[in-house]
């Protein structure tokens, strides 16, 4: 059963309070943080948050109870606001939710003496802030004052962030030119096995389930296609994602990538990736459809490359079948290739991941994605209320992994964060240089339009105006996403004119 923290304020918004929960969140892993209570419900802790309101220095005290028994009592004089509000911030945050973020990092420190290495920043696109920075002009000093200072971000978070956005920067400027050009992600909602951590709705592979879809699939390919000629646009970067897409049998990827070339006007220079995530879904001859229809990257996920914690989560394959699907791949086809690995799997701990770690470098791929494990709702993981070792200890554990692959020559270039992910970390992505994804950086900056066909897709459209984008979204489940693919597809032409 989870436990809650109830988290309470007679003197702070409801809304400026709630911003605050993703933050508490990250110091008590496995507990869920909630404002009310419903039917039913007991709480384990109660977090009650004053704030007196004064200038020029608020000052906000903390009391954290089990039941009626008071556990601590910490006050904290906050920043002067008028200092604050003279600051050139990037965020869209006040001045009294920066404040009351400082002032719940600082007591959660002292409280459970874990380290929060992002400081107060809980979105999942940290990278955004230097995106605004940049915008606004301030200089490189500043920035990291203000991260360090105001947002309270550990220094080796943001050295992290600094590489980031110097790998991204040509292709953000290319974006900000040739608006001409967009990405397109393709959904395969299917998997052989669900996972331990999977929290995306189980669809089973019936033959007749899959067969429907992809016939629907094709007629909104045709129909987005159809769009994108009319518009003037053609897709640089085709992303076929999933679920696992190579659990389709040859003749329906066949069908897939055939309909992708016939209906959408696909740029010169094509990125074009397909997530072969299970080693067990790939063979001779769909790897020779994949190269004869000009895909040029692919995903080979291990996530760990231990057998035990294959097995404890659920995945269908062994560690031998990772080595023999990457030298079958290596052999056909001068493809880039991706490997996953995922920190904070049930059993795991530095040995373990050293080991996995190892075992990928040895193989050489040309990118490697870092998962720090997110314990999402609907996954079995949630509902046995997994939790992880803590924040120092995976904090430790990634620098290590970091360290190891960037010695090895492959930089970081894409960074998002999740709630709920193990140590308060992040997901990176590494690349060997100029092998980045560009697919990967539009996505986690938005700053491309983004079309997305398929059950649980989402597609971006921007306003390259102002910088802003709307987020239009297809159903997950599948049935409900054939149904009314045409109304979503509407929904998209009308926000593009």
């Amino acid at each position: 059963m989870i436990e809650i923290i109830l988290v309470e304020s007679d003197t702070i918004d409801d809304k400026v309070l709630f911003s605050c929960h993703s933050l508490i969140a990250a110091f008590f892993s496995g507990k869920k943080i909630q404002a009310t209570l419903k039917e039913q419900q007991s709480y384990k802790y109660k977090l009650k948050i004053h704030f007196n309101g004064c200038r020029p220095q608020p000052v906000f005290k903390f009391e954290i109870f089990s039941q009626a028994n008071m556990l601590e009592s910490y006050s904290h004089q906050g920043t002067d606001m008028g200092i604050m509000e003279r600051l050139t911030l990037p965020g869209k945050e006040s001045v009294l939710q920066i404040l009351l973020k400082q002032a719940t990092v600082t007591f959660l420190t002292k409280y459970t003496k874990e380290i929060a290495p992002w400081g107060i920043l809980t979105g999942i696109r940290p990278g955004k802030l230097m995106l605004k920075m940049d915008e606004l002009g301030i200089p490189d000093v500043t920035k990291t004052r203000l991260l360090e200072e105001i947002y309270l971000v550990n220094s080796d978070k943001i050295v992290l962030l600094q590489a980031v956005a110097k790998a991204q920067k040509p292709f953000l400027q290319n974006m900000k030119v040739r608006t001409d050009l967009a990405s397109l992600y393709v959904s395969i909602p299917f998997c052989p096995t669900r996972c331990y951590y999977c929290s995306f709705p189980s669809n089973t592979l019936d033959s007749s389930d899959i067969e429907k879809y992809l016939a629907v699939l094709v007629k909104e390919l045709e129909l987005v296609g159809e769009m994108l000629k009319n518009k003037g646009l053609r897709i640089n970067a085709v992303y076929i994602g999933g679920g696992t897409p190579t659990v389709l049998n040859p003749q329906e990827l066949a069908k897939l990538l055939d309909a992708i070339k016939k209906y959408v006007p696909l740029d010169k220079k094509l990125e074009y990736t397909v997530e072969a995530g299970r080693p067990d879904t790939i063979n001779q001859e769909k790897l020779s459809i994949l190269e004869r229809c000009s895909v040029n990257r692919i995903s080979i996920n291990p996530q760990t490359m231990q057998d035990a914690t294959l097995q404890r989560i659920g995945r269908g394959h062994t560690v031998e079948d990772v080595y023999k699907c990457y030298e079958l791949a290596r052999k056909n086809g001068n493809w880039i290739i991706n490997m996953d690995i995922i920190l904070g799997l049930p059993g795991e701990g530095f040995r373990e991941i050293d080991d996995t770690l190892n075992k990928v470098l040895e193989l050489n791929p040309d990118n490697i994605t870092v998962h720090s494990l997110a314990i999402k709702k609907g996954s079995n993981a949630w509902a046995d209320n997994y939790t992880s070792n803590s924040l120092k200890h995976w904090l430790e554990i990634q620098k290590h992994v970091h360290t190891s692959i960037t010695s090895r020559g492959l930089i970081p270039y894409y960074l998002y964060r999740q709630k709920y992910i193990v140590g308060n970390l992040e997901n990176i992505g590494y690349a060997s240089p100029g092998n980045e994804c560009h697919y990967n950086i539009a996505i986690i900056e938005e700053k491309q339009n983004i079309f997305g066909v398929g059950a649980g897709t989402v597609t971006k459209i921007m306003n390259f105006e102002n910088a802003t984008h709307k987020n239009i979204y297809h159903p997950i489940d599948l049935r409900t996403y054939m149904q009314g693919y045409e109304d979503v597809h509407f929904k998209v032409r009308q926000a593009f004119n």
